[in-house]
């Protein structure tokens, strides 16, 4: 195991002032100009009266530096998943400054620190940090409601961090943290930020959206960690048989269970095993495992489980939690012993459908049995009658099976296989079969994202004038920022046209089309300011980055550039972009 060092003591314990901290665009950054940064933002964070201070930003070095330096004014960072406009919604009310990449007219103070000037050999000096000290606000992101402000001490940021280092320190070495998920959630922060400082182990800045970006990452060096999602292990592409350049000490992943053919797949790919963390905002991490070994978790050390006789709740006793009493928690589970468990389902999806009490988990997990389904939800609609509904992922066979029977056939087929288990009344009324889950940049599926899948087919959509609405998304929500910025949250119904035959296995929305709703939405926001479309010249960096799938969310963004008689636009959700570029009109 590496050196370790306390969070607390990061900065005040005597360290190697040319040690690197991380990699930023391919630079190295040293202890020594880390601590210069976070001197930077303390100073200008002093000056600031706000207590709470909502942070996001895209560079986790630059985040690092903020986050010590916001505690060290004795600030609390509220850390914001992403800008979209409800988590904007969310700081309001909550924050008194924002730090980071934030627009200026949102009307909250914003913190500013200056990029660092000329080379100063001095290295600031610390004290210990208060153990006490309220260091985040988190929220979780859930999949049944509104999202939940969690606070974290840093002493419970520490306790965690030392019980990885002292499971995986050994392992890991000083190998180089590269990322594909964003720091500024619960998993990322600890994985991404917290837990290399503290290990005295290098980290890559800039978060990896792609393979071949992780891939580069290792190959410059002699070791790496992988921190990574289910999402990100599913789609990684790759060769039958093929095997990785580079050498992985440490593959991680969270957020979201990992299926055994995901981890099959990551152990031989990686050639390491793939280890699973399962935890929560609210409880800290909890347990692991590494499912080519052995399918039940582990707890971390300090961590005792037992269950709930009534229900088979799991129990949870943690130091992490600061207190010494049993923590119920949403999971059922199977303990062996008070430091080995398997995790059943989730206790806390009960729904009353006329009058009937029914349990979703249960649903799911009868209707994962069914030879052709391979992932599959089940949400609760309301309108004028509560119903359950079902968004299910099919396989090979499936997908075979729905071209040759029909969407009519699949979804009678599957309600019998359910009527054995469940009373009529409850029963699913309506299917989305979708290519996969809708998921968010942390490879979550949130209800909201489930629930517009069901959107009726036929309704005229906000934005979509008096065309088939079958050729445009759901606006969810739309804003005019200011005069010549526009932003539209769109939803991806699976009903579009444009999703039929492009492409059968894996259909996702064309580039053209997004260009088309830009111009669209631009029109419709900015009117005669915009040029004529037959003045249209040229499109100018165009970029496509990311897919986009059925039932995905998008935040559109779009700038008017009078002056240059163009738009500049860009797709994304959060952290994860679809495309950008630019639309430019002949002034003439």
């Amino acid at each position: 195991m590496t050196e370790s060092t306390c969070l607390t003591d990061l900065l005040s314990t005597p360290d190697e002032p040319q040690a690197v901290v991380a990699l930023r665009d391919n630079t190295v950054v040293t202890k020594q100009a880390f601590a210069r940064r976070v001197a930077d933002w303390q100073r200008v964070a002093e000056k600031q009266a706000a207590v709470i201070v909502g942070v996001f930003m895209e560079d986790s070095y630059e985040f690092a530096a903020a986050l010590f330096g916001l505690w060290y004014a004795g600030k609390t960072a509220f850390l914001a998943g992403d800008r979209l406009p409800a988590t904007m919604e969310q700081l309001q009310g909550r924050v008194g400054a924002l730090a980071g990449d934030f627009d200026d007219d949102i009307g909250i103070p914003l913190i500013r620190v200056a990029a660092p000037g000329t080379v100063d050999e001095s290295t600031p000096t610390f004290s210990p940090l208060d153990p006490s000290h309220l260091a985040v606000i988190v929220l979780t992101s859930g999949t049944t409601g509104a999202p939940k402000a969690v606070p974290i001490s840093l002493s419970q940021l520490g306790n965690e961090v030392l019980m990885h280092e002292s499971q995986w320190g050994a392992v890991a070495g000083r190998s180089l943290v590269v990322g594909t998920v964003s720091h500024q959630h619960i998993y990322g922060l600890l994985w991404r930020v917290l837990w290399p400082l503290a290990g005295r182990r290098p980290f890559v800045a800039e978060i990896c959206h792609y393979a071949e970006d992780a891939l580069a990452r290792a190959e410059q060096v002699p070791a790496a960690v992988l921190v990574t999602t289910p999402t990100h292990l599913a789609r990684w592409p790759h060769q039958p048989g093929e095997t990785v350049v580079g050498k992985w000490t440490l593959v991680v992943s969270s957020t979201a269970p990992l299926s055994r053919e995901h981890s099959a797949f990551g152990s031989d790919y990686f050639g390491v095993p793939v280890t699973e963390i399962f935890g929560s905002s609210e409880t800290g991490g909890i347990a692991w495992r590494q499912q080519m070994e052995n399918e039940v978790w582990t707890t971390l050390k300090g961590i005792e489980v037992t269950t709930q006789p009534e229900t088979g709740a799991l129990l949870l006793q943690s130091p992490l939690l600061g207190s010494d009493d049993w923590l119920m928690t949403g999971d059922q589970a199977e303990v062996y012993s008070p430091h080995r468990f398997r995790l059943l389902g989730r206790l806390d999806r009960i729904a009353k459908i006329e009058g009937k009490r029914v349990s979703l988990t249960s649903m799911e997990s009868r209707l994962v049995e069914h030879p052709h389904i391979e992932e599959v939800r089940v949400v609760v609609l309301s309108g004028r009658r509560t119903e359950t509904a079902v968004v299910a992922v099919l396989g090979e066979a499936g997908r075979q099976w729905f071209e040759t029977e029909g969407k009519r056939a699949v979804t009678s087929d599957l309600r019998h296989w359910l009527a054995d288990h469940f009373e009529t009344p409850v029963l699913p009324r309506r299917w989305r079969l979708v290519g996969e889950l809708p998921r968010n940049a942390q490879g979550k599926v949130s209800q909201q994202h489930l629930t517009v899948l069901f959107e009726k087919a036929g309704q005229k959509h906000p934005g979509s004038d008096d065309v088939d609405c079958n050729r445009w998304p759901i606006v969810l929500k739309r804003e005019l920022l200011d005069a010549n910025t526009a932003r539209l949250c769109l939803g991806m119904p699976p009903e579009l046209v444009y999703f039929r035959g492009h492409f059968d296995e894996i259909p996702v929305l064309p580039g053209v089309v997004q260009v088309h709703w830009v111009e669209h939405y631009a029109r419709a926001m900015f009117g005669e300011r915009l040029a004529n479309r037959n003045a249209f010249s040229r499109m100018e960096v165009v970029k496509f980055q990311e897919l986009i799938r059925p039932g995905r969310e998008v935040s559109m963004e779009i700038s008017l550039q009078p002056e240059r008689n163009r738009i500049v636009f860009r797709l994304h959700d959060g952290d994860v972009v679809f495309s950008s570029g630019r639309m430019v009109f002949d002034a003439s």
